[in-house]
């Protein structure tokens, strides 16, 4: 009898297993549909052109060399400086925070932060427009 029942039991989950499949195939993850908007930094041009760059983009990722972020403190906009801050996270020893903010007044101009390990030679920066923040941080 104890065969029979696992045998049974073998059945059904085989069964079980097959239906899944049959049900998963049509549960198909559609592609999305917004284009990533990555933007390679290696030197402070290059910064100057994706920090200011006014494309209308909500969100946007840079790949940072660490040096040009923490040399840095500014780039000048046609909207006015848009301030690179670069600091060790006191909190999280051996890693550093990165914080970019729009020139002041700029409500349509990206905030960007990111933190990495400080003997990393790239950090990448979430960039997110100001007015789609979820809430208000302190800016120096």
């Amino acid at each position: 009898m104890h065969q029979f029942l696992s045998a049974l039991s073998y059945k059904s989950v085989a069964f079980l297993m097959l239906s899944g499949l049959a049900y998963a195939e049509h549960a198909r993850a559609e592609p999305h549909k917004t284009l990533l908007n990555l933007m390679p930094v290696n030197n402070e041009m290059e910064m100057k052109r994706a920090v200011c760059m006014n494309s209308g983009a909500s969100s946007k990722l840079l790949i940072a060399k660490m040096d040009v972020v923490k040399n840095t403190k500014g780039v000048q906009c046609p909207t006015g400086i848009a301030a690179i801050r670069y600091r060790e996270d006191i909190s999280d020893p051996g890693h550093v925070l990165v914080n970019i903010d729009p020139p002041k007044g700029n409500n349509k101009g990206l905030d960007c932060d990111g933190k990495a390990d400080l003997g990393l030679t790239y950090i990448g920066l979430n960039c997110l427009a100001v007015d789609l923040e979820s809430t208000s941080h302190r800016k120096n």
